[in-house]
């Protein structure tokens, strides 16, 4: 572990910090369809801007740092959505209106889990 990872670590968890926020605000005040995909291209941005001031970082470094930042990020936005979706259940149900049984489907956090060691390496591989 060099000298730089942890400074590279706490700021790319700064990034993952404030990017969970604008991906909850994205998720309480859109109202057109899917657009946390720019937010989530803005923190890949600024985390690859961030990796590139830290040349002394390896491969795998850079992959450990930008998945934290991405993870934290990710769990803002499920936290969220999974208190708006109570919170809609709630509304429903004191509405009277029948509802179906739903929940995720079995491959779908694993898909996430793919899909963020994916945009993480690509991250750190461009960063290099």
């Amino acid at each position: 572990m060099t000298p730089a990872f942890v400074p590279a670590l706490s700021h790319a968890l700064v990034i993952g910090v404030f990017g969970g926020a604008s991906l909850v605000l994205t998720q309480l005040y859109s109202r057109r369809g899917p657009l946390i995909y720019p937010v989530y291209a803005a923190i890949l941005f600024v985390l690859g801007l961030s990796l590139v001031r830290t040349p002394s970082l390896g491969f795998g470094a850079r992959l450990v740092i930008a998945f934290a930042a991405v993870f934290l990020s990710t769990l803002f936005a499920v936290g969220a959505a999974i208190v708006l979706g109570n919170r809609q259940r709630r509304r429903l149900r004191e509405s009277g209106r029948p509802m179906g049984k739903g929940s995720a489907p079995f491959w779908g956090f694993p898909l996430i889990l793919l899909a963020l060691i994916a945009a993480s390496a690509g991250v750190a591989y461009l960063s290099t």
